[in-house]
């Protein structure tokens, strides 16, 4: 049956309003599309390194085009491919003889080689920097093993933990909860049969007391019906006897004695540390036992001196205060009489106690020199910034603080001040 002419009027009229509503963008990014990737590829970056009059730019073509790809926005893309495609005709334009643009890409070779040399030791550099962050990150053998489990073997505890252990362990928990659930679900499912079955055959028994026919559907084809969920089982049960074998696995001889090994060099590097500390250095480990206190629990009942007292005798040293503070604790020296050194001997005490009180008077002098100054400093700033509030008041309150004037709070002795007028004799 042909279509009359109306009809293919009406349909032509229709396509041609409905024409323009069509999806024109794709549905696949446009960095998948053959009609973007192969003028790129085998045109443009093809034509760009063969074109190149020397090794510096193509070189740097390589590092453009490795830039550039990961660039997602159709127009950031365009802009790249103009510039791409306008500096091929520049390079084909130069090896046909074009002197001027010959000129310019040496000029720019030079640069590129430059800049090319500048790179390789930047590369050199955070190679080399990243090298010795991995040494400094590098996993260490504790000494010790990770149990085995349902999801590992007998393994040497390492300290950072690799993340592909981390994630290999996560990733078999997450395996055995989720066979877990399969196999609770394939267990509902022959539940199901059963009951299925056992349903049909009291249908069977109610029909052919009626003298109806009825065809079983579950009756005579239950192993069909089973077996998928058997052979579901079956695999899930394989999977669990490994995850068995793995807890169950004994201890290879060769990781024994790597272990073995670690504690002996753990406990070498020990030794050592205490040793340096004796020495009198200042380690990682010693500034982490300084900064550390008592237990909650005891420092809960402890006074203030005593927890003076626990924070000074976390010291590494032997001498001085420390050991006045450790003998007064029950410490056990080394040299118990090393700190009564710096005391000075019985027939010497007169002559040291004359020193000190010498000494003593020579810094109070000092001290009272410095004071006096600072007055004369500040009242002198008092004179000449009485009109400024803030200066005068940060001068009273330093004044105050040193302790001349009166023992008043400084900040009611200023508010207790008359208001200065301009005609007063120190505002002029």
């Amino acid at each position: 049956m042909s279509l009359s002419l109306v009809t293919v009027q009406r349909r032509a009229l229709l396509s041609s309003a409905f024409s323009e509503l069509k999806r024109v963008r794709p549905r696949v990014p446009f960095w998948e599309l053959g009609a973007h990737r192969i003028p790129t590829l085998w045109t443009l970056y093809r034509g760009l390194l063969k074109q190149a009059p020397n090794e510096h730019i193509r070189f740097r073509i390589k590092c453009l085009f490795r830039n550039n790809q990961s660039l997602t926005s159709p127009k950031a893309a365009k802009e790249q491919l103009v510039k791409g495609h306008r500096w091929l005709d520049i390079f084909c334009r130069a090896n046909e003889g074009d002197e001027r643009l010959q000129l310019v890409l040496d000029r720019y070779t030079r640069l590129v080689a430059i800049r090319r040399e500048k790179q390789r030791w930047r590369k050199l550099i955070t190679d080399a920097m990243k090298y010795q962050e991995q040494l400094r990150n590098r996993p260490i053998m504790t000494g010790s093993f990770i149990r085995p489990s349902h999801y590992n073997k007998p393994l040497p505890r390492l300290k950072p933990q690799p993340i592909h252990i981390t994630g290999m362990i996560v990733r078999r928990k997450h395996a055995r909860f989720m066979r877990t659930e399969k196999v609770a679900v394939y267990s509902d499912y022959r539940r199901l049969l059963k009951e299925e079955e056992m349903f049909e055959k009291i249908l069977e028994k109610e029909v052919q007391r009626y003298g109806e026919h009825f065809e079983p559907i579950f009756k005579h084809h239950m192993n069909e019906w089973r077996q998928p969920i058997v052979d579901a089982l079956a695999s899930l049960s394989q999977s669990f006897q490994l995850d068995t074998k793995r807890e169950t696995a004994p201890y290879p001889p060769e990781l024994v004695e790597m272990v073995r090994d670690a504690r002996r060099e753990k406990i070498a590097n020990k030794t050592k540390e205490r040793e340096r500390e004796r020495r009198g250095e200042v380690l990682a480990c010693t500034l982490r036992r300084m900064n550390k206190g008592p237990p909650a629990h005891v420092a809960y009942k402890m006074t203030d001196e005593e927890k003076r007292m626990d924070r000074i005798s976390r010291s590494p040293s032997e001498v001085g205060y420390v050991a006045v503070v450790k003998k007064k604790l029950g410490f056990k020296l080394r040299k118990p009489d090393a700190w009564k050194v710096e005391i000075g001997k019985d027939e010497d005490q007169e002559k040291l106690h004359k020193v000190a009180l010498e000494i003593e008077e020579e810094n109070r002098r000092r001290r009272s020199l410095r004071l006096r100054d600072c007055v004369l400093t500040l009242r002198f700033e008092q004179v000449g910034t009485r009109r400024r509030g803030d200066q005068f008041l940060a001068a009273r309150f330093v004044r105050c603080t040193l302790g001349f004037g009166t023992p008043m709070d400084p900040i009611e002795q200023c508010l207790q001040q008359p208001k200065l007028r301009d005609d007063t004799p120190g505002a002029a």
